[in-house]
């Protein structure tokens, strides 16, 4: 109840008083990831902005569902997002809501946003959009790159046609890297990513190698999660299942969950071994104590790899086959093949130099002319 009446407090205020902001930060709260809660999307863009004395404000999108806290420095968007909903019910469209959307944004910018001016919208995961489209048609919306993307990904790109929540909305697309830009450019029937996405970088970046050898511990990055049916969930676990089981009883496995689990699966069956338990929430962490990495298709991979930790693609479901179809990892080994220390700092050079491509330094003055 808290973050619902700064939220009331903070809009009434605007009734009295104008506020102009040269970019508004829009993400739901299960972007809230980070140490105290922050979004570590955001945070790099975020202090660019504080650095060069840019007026901006960050609204946080209340997650009920979420297993992450919110964000103390986030503007609660509580009182405004219950307004959507209760908009979305009573407005009647036979249209698809793209359109509602657009005309709850029309409705807003009269009520709630009359004295609040912006230049720019960075979003993630392209969070309302729409609704931002109708309250203003003429500002800059930016979606920040925040997984995987790849040339059949909902909502970007499919069947070589761009979404129409993009190109309805005339989004820019705030690429990570060159080749993620590159992969969706070469599969666009169209021209729009290649005149609407910007590769600025990321706040993943190279850094020092944590292992030189393999230590017999394994980080297992999860992903189940409603995403997939239940038979899907099920495949998972007993791939996992056959690994762990039949490997080497010296090593042991750090299991981690993915941000959007809610116990969508129940893996006791993993735990109840003598070899495995629950890895650190921190990622940092988790690549300090573990050598290798196992998953079906996390962006873990990326993460791993860029510290020289090599990954093993474990993934019975040939749809999210993305690293081997799009990404060219091709690295089908066996845990026992690490054990060879020359081998495994061999593969620990040739998944960073990898990932490298795909995950550039964040370069802040591209970010900041473009949000100008």
């Amino acid at each position: 109840m808290r973050f619902f009446f700064r939220s009331i407090l903070y809009f009434i205020v605007l009734i009295f008083r104008k506020r102009e902001y040269d970019v508004i930060f829009y993400y739901p709260q299960h972007f809230n990831r980070g140490n105290k809660n922050k979004n570590n999307y955001f945070k790099h863009l975020i202090e660019s902005c504080q650095d060069k004395g840019l007026r901006f404000i960050v609204f946080e999108e209340p997650d009920f569902s979420s297993r992450f806290k919110r964000n103390d420095e986030a503007e609660p968007f509580d009182v405004i997002f219950y307004f959507i909903l209760l908009l979305r019910k009573l407005i009647f469209l036979k249209s698809y809501n793209s359109r509602k959307d657009k005309i709850i944004g029309k409705i807003l910018a009269q009520l709630f946003f009359k004295r609040i001016y912006f230049k720019s919208l960075v979003t993630i995961s392209q969070s309302m959009v729409n609704v931002f489209r109708g309250m203003d048609q003429d500002c800059a919306i930016f979606d920040l790159q925040h997984g995987i993307i790849h040339p059949n990904k909902k909502n970007y790109l499919e069947n070589n046609i761009p979404a129409e929540n993009l190109k309805n909305n005339n989004v820019n697309v705030l690429f990570f890297g060159k080749s993620f830009q590159e992969l969706l450019i070469m599969h666009d029937s169209t021209s729009f990513f290649k005149d609407r996405s910007f590769v600025i970088g990321s706040h993943i970046f190279e850094s020092k190698n944590y292992h030189t050898s393999f230590n017999h511990k394994i980080l297992v990055t999860l992903q189940f999660t409603h995403d997939h049916t239940n038979i899907e969930n099920k495949t998972l676990l007993e791939s996992l299942i056959k690994i762990i089981s039949n490997s080497n009883r010296k090593n042991l496995f750090f299991l981690k969950h993915h941000p959007r689990f809610n116990n969508d699966i129940n893996i006791d069956i993993l735990l109840d071994q003598d070899n495995v338990i629950l890895a650190p929430s921190n990622l940092k962490k988790c690549f300090e104590i573990c050598s290798l990495h196992i998953t079906s298709y996390s962006t873990c991979v990326f993460d791993a790899s860029l510290v020289g930790i090599p990954t093993l693609i474990v993934n019975p479901l040939k749809k999210f086959d993305y690293f081997k179809k799009y990404f060219e990892y091709n690295f089908e080994y066996e845990i026992n093949d690490f054990v060879d220390t020359k081998f495994y700092f061999k593969q620990s050079i040739k998944v960073k130099q990898w990932a490298k491509s795909y995950y550039n330094t964040y370069n802040e003055n591209f970010f900041l002319s473009l949000i100008r």
